[in-house]
């Protein structure tokens, strides 16, 4: 697995026959902690929706789109974005592109499919990086631009480039139910909610090359990423107690012949009843905290991770500045630091003390209260550091490494562990061993 799980898609768009075929979909390529160096105990169980990572209950989410992207096409998102608004106590609160501090970005373009940070994981993402990518090629009306390619001469069969030429000549023309759907689906990931098709036991994939193959020609997955974004079933924690909901907007469609027995499903292109009853529990406009809130720890003011390769200490002395504030309920939350390579692998290790499931890595356990505040590293104050002594890290043998700060918690009443809530990392480092 790489070290960003970022997907670029290849389109071709062909005519035959005098017939048009439309456009391939871009499937959803948003993957949880996709902020995340590779490794496979950073993923975390799927379901439809991430308790550990949604938003306070009425917050108001400053939302501002990246450069790029017309007015018609943005006030597009807006209405869609803001369906969720009707039944669920959150905000999204579209600010100007020069805003200098939001909790949600956007960026309109082609390229690199649809995708969203999954809740309060948008917080792992500096403020110049998007939060939501749109791929704007998959919402052109292709019936449209058929005609205008054909009204240019163009013999088929059309190519991708055709497509763009048509597209330059006349804009705007969006096949708003795709738009729609797309955009009411990223904007449920960015609320917290995950794919509906991990519901335990609710489709029999076949797990064959020729559904493999399939992801593979039309997204660019790897066998990796199918099991991971189709496959995967979720814990059944984070079903919340509801059944499965197949007309859910966060489903992805299916074809008959990738199931055992023939299931199939088609897009949907509304809110079903079972998101807007799943939303509003999330987010209740009735009460203040939801019955299906979790421990959480809020990580915010995130200013530096300062590592330093200390002759004298004889080891690498790591100290975030940040603030943090747990909810009302209780929780046992891990500060780790690991150390990965500049290709973005954690370095593996065989060390008993100094290991993060198999890396190396230091980290300290603290127990914090309730509706409690810290700040760490703040001015003078020095109340938290890592120390990572050198004859404890496995050779380097002059390479540069990564160090990679993350807040782990542990819901120890639901029986729910290693819960990522906070990432950040360093640029490449030499250390002297």
């Amino acid at each position: 697995m790489k070290k960003f799980l970022v997907l670029l898609f290849v389109m071709i768009f062909i005519y035959k026959n005098g017939e048009a075929q439309k456009f391939p979909k871009a499937t959803c390529t948003t993957i949880v902690s996709e902020a995340m160096l590779a490794e496979v105990d950073t993923t975390k169980p799927r379901g439809v929706s991430d308790n550990y990572h949604t938003w306070e209950n009425g917050s108001v989410l400053l939302v501002k789109f990246m450069p790029g992207g017309s007015k018609i096409l943005r006030e597009k998102v807006i209405q869609f974005a803001k369906e969720w608004e009707k039944h669920a106590n959150i905000t999204f609160k579209f600010v100007a592109d020069t805003a200098r501090f939001t909790n949600l970005r956007i960026k309109l373009g082609k390229g690199y499919g649809h995708n969203s940070a999954v809740g309060t994981e948008a917080k792992f993402r500096a403020q110049d990086q998007l939060t939501i990518n749109f791929d704007t090629l998959f919402f052109a009306d292709a019936d449209y631009y058929v005609e205008v390619v054909k009204k240019m001469g163009i013999v088929p069969p059309y190519t991708l480039d055709h497509l763009l030429m048509a597209m330059k000549k006349d804009p705007f023309h969006w096949n708003i139910k795709e738009l729609g759907r797309v955009v009411m689906h990223e904007f449920g990931h960015a609320l917290g909610l995950l794919h509906e098709q991990s519901y335990p036991g609710a489709v029999n994939w076949k797990k064959t090359d020729s559904v493999y193959n399939y992801y593979k020609e039309t997204q660019g997955w790897d066998r990796d990423l199918v099991d991971f974004n189709v496959f995967e079933v979720s814990n059944q924690f984070y079903t919340n107690g509801t059944t499965y909901d197949a007309k859910s907007i966060m489903h992805y469609s299916i074809s008959s012949w990738q199931t055992t027995d023939g299931f199939s499903l088609k897009d949907n292109y509304e809110l079903s009843a079972g998101d807007k009853t799943l939303i509003a529990a999330l987010y209740p406009k009735n009460q203040k905290i939801s019955a299906l809130t979790v421990p959480k720890v809020d990580i915010t003011n995130f200013t530096k991770l300062n590592v330093v390769s200390s002759p004298s200490r004889n080891g690498l002395v790591i100290t975030p500045t940040f603030d943090l504030k747990t909810n009302s309920k209780l929780g046992e939350v891990y500060f780790v630091a690991r150390l990965a390579d500049e290709d973005g692998y954690f370095i593996k290790t065989t060390n008993p003390y100094y290991s993060w499931g198999g890396t190396a890595a230091v980290y300290l356990k603290m127990n914090l209260l309730p509706n409690s505040k810290v700040s760490y590293n703040k001015g003078t104050k020095k109340n938290l550091e890592l120390f990572l002594p050198f004859d404890q890290i496995p050779p380097l043998y002059g390479r540069k490494v990564l160090v990679a700060f993350a807040v782990y918690l542990d819901d120890v009443v639901n029986q729910q562990k290693d819960k990522l809530m906070y990432f950040s990392a360093t640029k490449p480092l030499s250390i002297t061993q």
